[in-house]
């Protein structure tokens, strides 16, 4: 087994010393895109938020100082995550006001129009059933809810040796922004606004109940 892929194996399912060291990457190197995508999420001070796919649980600690009087979920499929996220905002999850539990995005334990908003950071090419967990993702949101997606990779010429070695190698799925925008709008989702920056191969999806 490659390195790459042994690396894409550890970004699906970070677990063990390999995946701590993973998430810790992931943690740093995914801190500018991340502030990028999070602009275009409109936040109040009382907002309740979950972060799909939270891994390590930084995007989880930069929202809850964007709500300080709402309340940030981390989801992740990954025990190992779960803790380590717990472990990086255990001041808040003492307080009450972080909460993280391990599950699946397509199954998720909420009611209907729990969340004023739902963020996905690099995680959305590992989810198994896209259809369906963006159909989830809309039941748990609130009537003109905000699903924010940031990806590190979009289909693009400049980039297609990279990326195509990570679709095949770790069995990813990359969307185009025309896909991401179709396959959102037949979840439910009524408005869809996608920006790029073209140099470094980014993608920044927002999507409105």
């Amino acid at each position: 087994m490659s390195d790459v892929k042994k690396t894409l194996d550890q970004c699906r399912k970070p677990q063990g010393e390999k995946g701590k060291e993973i998430v810790e990457n992931m943690n740093k190197n995914h801190y500018e895109v991340t502030g990028w995508g999070l602009q275009m999420l409109t936040l109040e001070d009382d907002s309740q938020v979950i972060d799909l796919g939270c891994g390590g649980g930084k995007t989880v600690q930069r929202l809850a100082i964007h709500t300080p009087e709402g309340k940030v979920f981390g989801l992740d499929y990954s025990e190992d995550c779960v803790d380590w996220a717990n472990q990086l905002n255990h001041l808040a999850v003492e307080e009450g006001k972080v909460v993280i539990i391990r599950g699946e995005v397509s199954k998720t334990p909420f009611e209907d129009g729990n969340f004023d908003a739902a963020t996905a950071v690099e995680t959305i090419y590992f989810w198994p059933d896209i259809q369906k967990s963006f159909k989830e993702v809309h039941r748990i949101l609130k009537e003109d809810g905000q699903f924010l997606i940031i990806n590190e990779a979009y289909p693009d010429e400049k980039h297609q040796d990279k990326n195509r070695e990570y679709k095949d190698l770790g069995n990813m799925v990359i969307p185009s922004a025309e896909e991401l925008t179709t396959w959102l709008k037949e979840a439910g989702f009524k408005d869809v606004t996608i920006d790029l920056e073209e140099e470094k191969n980014w993608l920044r999806a927002l999507a409105r109940k």
